[in-house]
């Protein structure tokens, strides 16, 4: 073979053994060539590939992109969106021609008044390709005008435009129903509002109050944790609380994460629920220390020191985390905060710090809480979110990291609104002789002094 007469002379003795174990074994020249060319082209791709979605990940996490400060003209979303690049995975081009096909197949059953099947059509095209700016404002026009779902509409105009802000039709479309989906959102909180208010008008000794209240506080420790994976019932759970008793068959570290809520929320209400001043770190890392005090006591009320990792979803590196928990803290206590509707600032609240991901465990249940305390200290009752809506929970969540975190509000709203519902309901059940009914609840003015409905909880 001439391999030898074509290559440099080599200087290392290692290298002449190897390449006279080559020779000796008849190796085509060829064959050596491809393989060396394969592994060092193997090589580049594998460190290329993992240092561009390692920088994606983070980015799209990446809590110092702030709530979107800009003015209506320029179609951007002020407090209600919240910018998160989204990674985008190589699409077959087969695919995505697909897709294309389906939606002018859409639009072609549209204009032919067949709404069905172009119904369907844009369906299979956007669950072939999610991020497609035509697909997404065209689907928003059907559902806009014929499944007269304007909210759902503006959102998939939104997505368009965060995908492709320059895209003409989604400009126009996004402009002229955002007005109308923030009246909506309004009208919303007004009705919220006005069901809390005529909850203040019922005696706090209220039999269906007192039970209301009990209720719901074994409800939030239920759901909150079963959110996260512990397979305790609603039943246990009470009992636990109720008798500090260990139930046989479960495992301890279960049991001591109701116990860990229930501190939780005892010092909430003990201690910052009739604080005066601002809600600071120190407040945050005491939840948190009871939150996993009873589970893993050398973590609680601490910052994480190390990376961890969620899922397909990478949080911040430790290292940044004091810096993007004073930033948190500030827009906790801003001038921002106060002009914005409470539900709305429990909504962002939970989502930035679950965002920010600053514990090693019990970021979602630590969120929660801290959701709770703002909607506690503007009146409400502590909200649960249902593990029955732990799919809706993720959903929202997730189109807030694609940038748009008004359905995560909307969904937060509901469970507000439900709650209150809950507790309006039960006056009316316990109340003698019919004396009390939701329509001779009288209403009061925000003037009136309001009281934290939490009080007297176990």
């Amino acid at each position: 073979m001439g391999h030898e007469n074509n290559c440099p002379m080599l200087q290392s003795s290692t290298k002449q053994i190897f390449l006279s174990k080559i020779n000796s074994d008849n190796m085509p020249q060829t064959l050596l060539a491809c393989v060396f060319l394969a592994g060092v082209v193997s090589a580049v791709l594998i460190v290329f590939v993992s240092s561009f979605f390692g920088e994606l990940s983070y980015s799209l996490f990446n809590i110092r992109k702030e709530i979107r400060k800009t003015n209506n003209e320029n179609l951007h979303f002020g407090t209600s969106m919240i910018w998160r690049g989204r990674q985008k995975t190589a699409m077959n081009q087969e695919v995505k021609k697909e897709a294309l096909t389906a939606l002018n197949l859409a639009m072609d059953m549209y204009a032919q008044g067949k709404n069905e099947k172009a119904l369907k059509l844009f369906q299979h095209a956007i669950a072939l390709d999610p991020l497609h700016a035509d697909i997404l404002n065209e689907y928003g026009e059907f559902i806009e005008k014929h499944e007269k779902d304007i909210v759902l509409a503006n959102h998939l105009y939104s997505k368009a435009l965060i995908l492709r802000p320059t895209h003409s039709k989604a400009v126009i479309n996004c402009k002229r129903t955002m007005p109308i989906v923030e009246e909506i959102d309004q009208t919303c909180f007004n009705r919220i509002d006005k069901k809390r208010d005529r909850l203040y008008k019922i005696p706090s000794n209220h039999p269906g109050i007192r039970r209301a209240k009990k209720e719901t506080y074994y409800l939030h420790i239920y759901h909150t944790n079963a959110i996260e994976g512990n397979t305790l019932t609603l039943e246990q759970t009470r009992a636990i609380i109720e008798t500090r008793m260990a139930i046989g068959g479960k495992s301890l570290h279960e049991q001591n994460e109701v116990i860990g809520i229930d501190a939780a929320l005892g010092f909430m209400n003990n201690s910052l629920l009739g604080k005066a001043g601002n809600i600071n770190l120190d407040d945050i890392l005491e939840i948190h220390k009871r939150v996993l005090g009873f589970v893993d006591p050398t973590e609680g009320g601490r910052l994480r020191r190390s990376q961890v990792y969620v899922g397909h979803f990478k949080p911040p590196p430790s290292k940044e985390l004091p810096e993007l928990m004073k930033e948190f803290i500030l827009w906790l206590n801003s001038e921002e905060v106060s002009k914005i509707h409470p539900i709305e600032y429990a909504a962002l609240a939970h989502y930035k710090l679950v965002t920010i991901h600053p514990f090693y465990d019990g970021n979602g249940r630590t969120s929660r809480l801290l959701m709770n305390l703002i909607l506690m200290q503007a009146g409400f009752p502590p909200v649960s979110i249902k593990v029955e809506d732990r799919y809706r929970y993720y959903e929202t969540l997730e189109m807030a990291n694609e940038g748009d975190i008004r359905p995560f509000i909307r969904f937060i709203a509901e469970c507000t609104e439900r709650t209150v519902d809950e507790f309006l309901l039960a006056a009316v059940e316990h109340s003698s002789n019919d004396t009390l009914s939701l329509a001779t609840i009288p209403e009061v003015s925000d003037s009136d002094q309001r009281r934290i409905i939490i009080n007297n909880y176990p």
